[in-house]
């Protein structure tokens, strides 16, 4: 079931009242906001909404999901070339690419969960490697192009496991989990950097362990858009922002766990109990604001682990869509622990069923494919 620790229900999707930017034109053509994400199984709600076509009638627009490659920068590119009018990003993700003079725009909060990063070793060397500190002179896997497993490798060098310097770590990129297990298991790497839930099923059926942990201090998801979608697509925004807030309620309902647990398994190879270790761990807010606190935390990360390269001076206020989101600068001490964000209840008794591994990819058909349509 839902919870929202503030009691109040969910919101209820806005109207135009006559004065947005979705009004039918004479034609008779609904306009169009094209979305897209780099977050992975994080945006799971809003594909399983579309798979579903829940609550799209709702809408005073077309929404285009733009299937985008899994990569943070081509998606911030497409953003900043104008074929995409929104994004779904890692915080981290934004942040850098707004220190690095892009001209792109924060219009609210996704998630407000932090992510989680974990270091394992195989099964088979644990004794061998018994502390995280032992690998600084062998190859340590990581995901392929990440800042988030960037800063949480920094973070590992701040932390009592580490016993080397950060600079002499050989460090090999994969492009998934399931080729950094191969290379784990074949001893091409000693450990594997990687985001904690997805490598719960690795850790139950034994082959890995897990060795140190740490999460990012902030909110892990926000809404990006370009500066002209901020102006033109101003209200559909604001309405897409709505829309995930009730694609993730009906996400997280009991008579949901079937539909949900087979998206999870086509599309992220999620079954059984790797899919409630994801969603015990992550709260959607689908909020118009974001907090100052999370965006400075993140700057001051990337800035400490030398992943920004300029010195201008990064201020939250110019990289907000000042008409479309609130920055928060300091959280009351009420709002600032899950407030009023979806959860998913461990305790509920949902069961999310062990598919059978041989199911085929994208059983349900919730992405946009092909070219990108224009405007």
């Amino acid at each position: 079931m839902v919870t929202c620790a503030d009691g109040q229900p969910l919101p209820e999707l806005r109207s135009c009242a006559g004065e947005c930017d979705m009004r039918p034109s004479s034609s008779g053509h609904r306009p169009r906001l094209r979305v897209g994400s780099a977050v992975g199984v994080n945006a799971a709600p809003a594909q399983f909404a579309m798979a579903q076509d829940a609550n799209s009638q709702s809408l005073s627009f077309n929404l285009h999901w733009v299937k985008c490659p899994p990569d943070a920068d081509a998606t911030l590119a497409m953003l900043s070339a104008g074929l995409l009018d929104v994004g779904l990003i890692f915080t981290e993700d934004v942040v850098h690419s707004l220190a690095e003079g892009s001209a792109l725009r924060i219009c609210g909060t996704f998630t407000s969960s932090p992510r989680r990063f974990s270091l394992h070793t195989s099964r088979t060397n644990k004794q061998e490697y018994h502390s995280a500190g032992q690998t600084a002179s062998d190859p340590l896997g990581v995901p392929f192009n990440s800042l988030g497993a960037q800063i949480a490798l920094y973070l590992f060098s701040q932390s009592s496991a580490w016993g080397g310097e950060l600079g002499g770590l050989y460090l090999r990129q994969f492009s998934s989990i399931e080729v950094a297990d191969a290379a784990l298991q074949a001893g091409r790497v000693k450990a594997v950097l990687w985001e904690h839930h997805a490598a719960c099923k690795l850790v139950a059926e034994g082959k890995w362990s897990q060795a140190w942990e740490t999460e990012l201090p902030w909110a892990s998801v926000l809404y990006v858009a370009s500066k002209d979608a901020t102006y033109a697509k101003a209200r559909s925004i604001e309405m897409f922002v709505d829309w995930t807030a009730r694609a993730a309620a009906d996400f997280l309902k009991d008579n949901s766990a079937a539909p949900a647990s087979q998206l999870l398994a086509s599309s992220y190879r999620m079954v059984g109990g790797a899919a409630i270790e994801w969603l015990s761990s992550i709260s959607w807010k689908c909020r118009c604001e974001v907090d100052n606190a999370d965006l400075m935390e993140a700057i001051y990360y990337l800035m400490q682990a030398g992943l920004v390269t300029t010195d201008k001076m990064f201020e939250p206020s110019q990289n907000v869509a000042k008409t479309l989101c609130t920055l928060r600068e300091v959280p009351h001490a009420a709002e600032s622990i899950n407030d009023g964000d979806l959860t998913f209840n461990p305790d509920d008794d949902i069961e999310y069923p062990d598919l059978p591994e041989d199911l085929p990819q994208d059983v349900l058909a919730h992405t946009e494919c092909g070219p990108v349509p224009a405007g």
